[in-house]
């Protein structure tokens, strides 16, 4: 039976989403006191390039894995059958291409792994899928087995307060009901003995040209999350690495280094603001199969 990589693992995180929840529970007074409005559908164009992998003590642990591995056969007797040498360097890696712009967000990802067929005989793993959220419709896409699956959809929905000017907007400042949530939130873990599980924030840095706050969270490392988005409903107060588009719809984490050089590990090659992108990224390719669901 094939046995694939065990380095696949999705580190257990605790995530404290403040400013989405204080969005999300705050709604109806927001409107009525503050006349906050959607502010997902002015978003700009934005485009992200990340790279994320599951580290073990500072180095990639699938890649790691499999050398050992495969330099453990190569002085046995067993026949061997390794991986190209141009996939062994992304070995238990995930590259994204994320867009937004108005309503709409579309993420594209590759992840290479790989598994072992029989003694010694190492198999190549990648997945190839696509995302994407607009008004209308969520479709999923395994871009490798040409499938799909489409459910109905509002589109992303960020809240924000219409009266925000640009400056104060670009501000990694909390608002006063993020402060109440906090203490509350602070409150309630330290009742838990969990208080130590609060992020705090690290002052403030750049990745990729943009401006980021950073955030250190025991059991999730240090992390740095875009804080030139409020005005479009992006919030910098949240350590989300959540893999796959429901922990990009909020915020935008541009880099995270795990806590003893064990966990995931997230960069940000690239982000651009404001330029033109292809409108076929929030499009399903030609050739899928997609089926409906509710």
């Amino acid at each position: 039976m094939p046995q694939r990589s065990t380095t696949w693992w999705v580190s257990a995180l605790i995530i404290l989403p403040l400013a989405a929840c204080s969005a999300s529970s705050n709604h109806e007074a927001t409107d009525n006191a503050s006349g906050s409005s959607d502010a997902a559908s002015a978003t700009p164009p934005i485009h992200v390039r990340q790279t994320m992998v599951v580290l073990r003590d500072g180095q990639p642990a699938s890649e790691q894995n499999y050398r050992q591995a495969l330099a453990d056969c190569r002085k046995g007797p067993f026949p061997t059958q390794p991986l190209g040498d141009d996939v062994a360097g992304k070995l238990g890696r995930t590259f994204y291409d994320v867009w937004y712009e108005g309503a709409r967000v579309s993420e594209h990802a590759e992840r290479w792994d790989y598994e072992t067929t029989g003694t010694c005989q190492f198999k190549l793993v990648h997945e190839s899928t696509l995302a994407i959220i607009k008004p209308g419709e969520a479709v999923t896409v395994d871009l490798i087995g040409k499938t799909g699956t489409r459910q109905p959809s509002d589109g992303v929905m960020r809240e924000t307060r219409v009266d925000d000017g640009d400056d104060k907007a670009a501000k990694p400042a909390d608002s006063d009901d993020d402060a109440a949530l906090r203490a509350a939130v602070a409150a309630q873990l330290s009742k838990q003995g969990k208080g130590d599980l609060m992020a705090h924030a690290g002052g403030t840095d750049t990745a990729a040209g943009q401006p980021c706050k950073r955030l250190d969270q025991p059991g999730i490392g240090e992390s740095c999350v875009w804080s030139g988005g409020r005005k479009w409903g992006f919030s910098s107060d949240v350590v989300d690495d959540t893999e796959g588009l429901n922990g990009r719809l909020d915020s935008i984490l541009l880099w995270r280094h795990p806590p003893q050089g064990t966990g995931k590990q997230w960069t940000t090659e690239k982000m651009t603001v404001g330029e033109a992108i292809d409108g076929k990224v929030f499009e399903v390719p030609s050739g899928i199969a997609v089926s409906a669901t509710n």
